[in-house]
């Protein structure tokens, strides 16, 4: 039968990504076959330059999302903080798979033995392409250099050379088999991890009478994909996204939410942080309450927002 095809950035880590998410695909639909459209997005291309100089979140997917839109692609894996906070109306995000750890990592020279983040000495230079890390870093270290990096990982931790650590997102370490050189781990509530950070997205068409090529039982794309998504990781997407959307924010702004489950219950937290550039504060929110739906956990996003704005 013809494969599903799986439109995937081309660095080692999306591909890992993009397997995962097609390896629990034929898991869960037995029969299943795929094939992956590896692809270079402008964000891989222009390294030498900040994302939010020259178009934001969305240069890691437009790529990908021309491919579904010509139809040589099915479905397009992205790691959800890539994603604008507003998904294009030609598109939908269909499917998400349970969240990885979503904590940001620091590694040191010396890797899981080097020294840790609070015990670095005065001066020392931290890399890191994420002014979000950086306004929360300077809230626990104002007295070291913060220097930016692009890149996978591996160019990044290949800038131990020259800094004394680096910060990248734990669950891209994880995926790659990189845990054993984690230092330290930041708690949630030190560090506010990116919006969407360790969950992996499925992106579609918005068609919802869209079939895939996959024949079978099976050949509906929407029925594939409902048996890989993981419920309460996509209402924790949903709000975490529409708390972006409703401040109107992208990778340009120091700003962040991070929504879990308390104790596997149907009670969402969800907290959220933004720099305000004029008071130069560190302005942080936290909201509450019974999460039962996509709808409620998009409304539980944008009051969270307003609590953030009523600070403003």
């Amino acid at each position: 039968m013809s494969s599903l095809r799986i439109a995937t950035r081309k660095s080692a880590l999306a591909v890992a990504q993009t397997k995962l998410v097609a390896d629990a695909l034929v898991s869960a639909n037995p029969g299943l076959a795929y094939e992956l459209v590896p692809m270079t997005t402008e964000g891989d291309r222009r390294l030498d330059k900040s994302l939010a100089s020259f178009g934001g979140k969305g240069v890691f997917i437009k790529e990908l999302e021309v491919a579904l839109l010509e139809g040589r692609a099915d479905i397009a894996v992205h790691s959800l903080k890539d994603m604008p906070a507003e998904v294009l109306p030609e598109f939908k995000l269909a499917a998400v798979m349970r969240r990885e750890d979503p904590r940001d990592a620091f590694i040191a020279k010396g890797g899981a033995t080097g020294i840790k983040f609070l015990d670095l000495p005065a001066g020392a230079r931290v890399g890191t392409g994420s002014i979000r890390r950086v306004v929360q870093l300077k809230a626990l270290r104002p007295d070291i250099e913060y220097v930016p990096i692009r890149g996978n990982i591996q160019t990044r931790l290949s800038k131990l050379d020259e800094l004394d650590g680096v910060v990248l997102a734990a669950a891209g370490l994880k995926r790659m088999g990189l845990a054993d050189q984690v230092t330290e781990y930041f708690d949630t509530d030190k560090v506010l991890p990116a919006s969407g950070q360790g969950i992996l997205a499925i992106e579609t068409l918005n068609r919802s009478s869209l079939v895939c090529r996959a024949e079978g039982p099976f050949s509906r794309l929407e029925e594939i994909l409902s048996h890989v998504n993981h419920a309460q990781t996509y209402c924790i997407a949903v709000a975490e996204m529409a708390f972006l959307k409703a401040l109107n924010a992208g990778c340009q702004f120091p700003v962040a939410s991070f929504a879990e489950f308390a104790n596997d219950s149907q009670i969402l937290k969800i907290n959220g942080i933004y720099w305000d550039e004029q008071s130069k504060r560190l302005l942080k929110a936290e909201h509450c309450g019974p999460v039962e739906s996509a709808d409620a956990a998009r409304e539980a996003g944008i009051v969270l927002a307003g609590k953030i704005r009523a600070q403003l």
